[in-house]
């Protein structure tokens, strides 16, 4: 290999590197086992190692949780705009969801100083409520779900453990095997 050759590929290798770099700032993993750090000042902090152990337990189960409700999110929203137009949220959300979206919305307004949770409505909408959306919107989404019941069933229990997760607690490790199949059950029925 030439030094011209030699200077190209590291030119290329740092180009890509930078790539790579930009691409996880944005959320996208491009680097095998690459892991997302903890804030520094809790490492450094005199939490129990008991505390900080399940804490790593649960961050885990929270990363499942995270993605399984912005899946339902982004399935509700794809389905409902594709099918009902773009003013899918007055059509098809109850009126007593859109009202408790509402009253969560001009709550969370009130502190401006704050990140704000979502640019839309869905992204205000309980986990629960996302369930209650999928049902009564069933014409839309019966090509996808064996039955009503499925949905309820498995909203329900993940439901009663997200509480548990949010409000940090420890899940047994037979609710993490739950919440770990009913994932399963999501992605291979949903695609």
């Amino acid at each position: 290999m030439s030094i011209e050759q030699m200077k190209k590929f590291i030119f290329n290798a740092f180009l890509l590197e930078d790539s790579f770099d930009r691409l996880e700032d944005d959320g996208i993993p491009v680097r095998i086992g690459k892991r997302i750090e903890p804030i520094k000042r809790i490492e450094e902090t005199n939490f129990s190692p008991r505390i900080m152990y399940e804490a790593n337990k649960m961050a885990s189960v929270y990363t499942a949780f995270f993605c399984i409700e912005n899946s339902v999110r982004e399935l509700i929203v794809d389905r409902l705009a594709e099918r009902k137009g773009i003013d899918w949220w007055e059509k098809c959300v109850p009126a007593k969801i859109q009202q408790s979206v509402e009253k969560l919305k001009e709550k969370e307004e009130t502190n401006r100083y704050h990140a704000q949770r979502s640019d839309s409505l869905i992204g205000y909408t309980m986990f629960g409520n996302l369930g209650q959306i999928i049902i009564n919107n069933w014409e839309d989404f019966s090509d996808l779900f064996p039955d009503q019941a499925w949905i309820s069933a498995r909203f329900n229990d993940l439901e009663m453990s997200r509480n548990i997760i949010m409000h940090t607690a420890v899940l047994p490790q037979i609710e993490i095997e739950r919440i770990e199949s009913i994932v399963r059950d999501w992605i291979r029925q949903v695609g």
